[in-house]
């Protein structure tokens, strides 16, 4: 800097020499040497820019998004998959003239996977709360039933239907699955997916990459998931034929999913970590059409009234699926129109739709709820 300095100086003295009528020898030499260093400068300085903007762009970034992504591809090692089983055929086609209006549908013999009537069986539809089912099994992959989840705001925060679940209560894994599968609660679904999925990194988003990969190996390839929930988004879509595939997945591999799905009412008691939440199953043929044991049912304004039944009667297994229906009752009794098709196949005699207690299961379900706390 004192030689820079020194230079200009000698600038100056240059304008002096010039107008003094010195040597212009003189005053070329003088005036090449700090050109010199001026260009020396210039050059110094952008070097230093460079080797700065190098080091700018070399520096590491946080590996957050590697890291999720690592951990992802670490607990979809645990997924269970490689299923076989899938719906053959496209049943009789037959028109059912007491079936009440819905969007699609089918009935299929869970053993052999034969289709014995559908309707759209592979039309892309909006599969509502039935989309549970593949949360819960996913979880049950990668984690035991012991696991103790956190109920974050977003979990909180989640629409109807739900059990009015606070940010920072904790339930048991068990216990979110039993809420999930009875009451449909979109709070205790996303409370699954949020506090899984946050072990990875990136919450529910993540913990949907192992849901869809589940769906990949059991076969549910039309099928894509975006909520934990089933709640309608552009990109959240399924088909009956997938769906079935996801019920008999759920059904055969999965005894507490089966056994939850079959219990009418569960109460989950007040504790230190949770008040208490009253559980009835909204599957109205449970206890009301004869071998009745699960699964799931589900509504959003996209997919109508929908569900997923199923039934052991004298041994034979069914799996009834009904997709936009345009009422609860609706619902039930297109389903149970469905099974006793499907039983008629078998021999065995439909049960008279009229005999099934619909007001006495609404009745049930208000009377369970003692403690006001569905929303």
């Amino acid at each position: 800097m004192i030689q820079v300095l020194k230079r200009i100086k000698n600038l100056r003295k240059f304008n002096i020499h010039l107008q003094s009528g010195k040597s212009l020898f003189l005053i070329f030499i003088q005036n090449k040497r700090l050109l010199v260093i001026l260009i020396m400068l210039f050059a110094i300085g952008g070097i230093f820019a460079r080797n700065t903007s190098s080091s700018k762009l070399e520096r590491p970034t946080p590996q957050i998004a590697d890291s999720s992504n690592k951990k992802v591809e670490q607990y979809k090692m645990k997924i269970n998959g490689e299923s076989s089983w899938k719906p053959k055929g496209w049943g009789s086609g037959e028109y059912l003239q007491t079936i009440p209006k819905i969007k699609s549908g089918a009935v299929i013999d869970l053993d052999s996977g034969d289709v014995l009537w559908s309707l759209n069986l592979k039309q892309k539809i909006a599969p509502a709360s039935l989309t549970k089912v593949a949360t819960i099994m996913t979880a049950l992959d990668v984690a035991s039933v012991d696991k103790v989840l956190t109920v974050d705001e977003q979990s909180a925060e989640q629409i109807p239907t739900k059990l009015g679940l606070k940010e920072g209560e904790k339930l048991k894994l068990s216990e979110a699955i039993e809420a999930s599968l009875l009451t449909s609660a979109n709070d205790a679904a996303e409370t699954i997916s949020q506090s899984i999925g946050s072990e990875i990194g990136g919450g529910t988003d993540d913990f949907m990459k192992l849901v869809n990969e589940k769906l990949r190996r059991i076969g549910a390839t039309d099928t894509h998931f975006e909520t934990s929930t089933g709640l309608d988004n552009d990109d959240h879509f399924s088909t009956v034929f997938d769906l079935a595939i996801i019920a008999h997945e759920a059904l055969t591999k999965y005894p507490f999913i089966s056994q939850v799905a079959s219990e009418k009412f569960k109460r989950l008691d007040a504790d230190s970590n949770h008040k208490l939440y009253d559980l009835p199953n909204w599957n109205a043929l449970l206890g009301t059409y004869p071998g009745v044991n699960g699964l799931k049912i589900g509504y959003t304004e996209k997919a109508g009234h929908a569900t997923m039944v199923s039934a052991n009667r004298d041994g034979h297994k069914l799996l009834a699926i009904v997709i936009g229906a345009n009422s609860l009752e609706d619902r039930e009794m297109a389903a149970a129109t469905l099974l006793n098709y499907g039983y008629e196949h078998f021999g065995i005699s439909a049960y008279a739709l009229g005999d099934i207690n619909l007001v006495q299961r609404y009745e049930d379900w208000r009377r369970e709820l003692t403690m006001g706390n569905f929303d």
